[in-house]
């Protein structure tokens, strides 16, 4: 079962390498990882996903929550969060430009950031899902053209609660 950790912690280092030690040594491989300051620079939100039985996700958080850097640890509801990832596609094609391109960006609500004489680059941000099904669709596209994904960059999920 795929869960979401959320964690609120005090910026210091080595914090990161703590929680996600826990992760490792309860045997849960993370699969996406997203950390970054909040309106505060002193204090930085963890979000990890991982697959994982739920005695081992109560365990992580109740350890996470031990930590001496640690505010507030919350194992996230996808149902009842915002969630959202992002990702970056750089497309080679033979002129730069291509309509079906733009269509599909259209289609998702991608921007396009860049058009060189050979290449575009297409930012997507939303759900996993949404993601999934962006990169499954332009990974048809280029199969039938003279064009080819070079490279991917996706972000892991970030995510925060509903409500106050």
């Amino acid at each position: 079962m795929k869960h979401i950790v959320s964690a609120v912690v005090y910026n210091n280092p080595s914090v990161l390498a703590r929680i996600s030690g826990l992760f490792g040594r309860r045997g849960f491989n993370i699969d996406s990882l997203s950390v970054a300051t909040t309106d505060d620079p002193k204090i930085s939100r963890i979000t990890i996903t991982a697959q994982g039985d739920e005695n081992t996700l109560d365990q992580i958080v109740k350890q996470t929550f031990k930590l001496e850097e640690t505010i507030n640890v919350t194992a996230l509801k996808e149902e009842d969060s915002v969630c959202r990832e992002l990702i970056l596609v750089k497309v080679v094609t033979e002129s730069g430009f291509d309509n079906a391109i733009v269509q599909l960006a259209d289609e998702f609500g991608a921007l396009i950031l860049d058009i060189t004489a050979k290449s575009m680059i297409l930012e997507l941000t939303g759900t996993s899902h949404k993601i999934d099904k962006f990169t499954d669709a332009i990974t048809q596209l280029c199969k039938g053209k003279d064009m080819r994904i070079k490279n991917v960059c996706r972000t892991g999920i970030t995510a925060i609660d509903r409500g106050v």
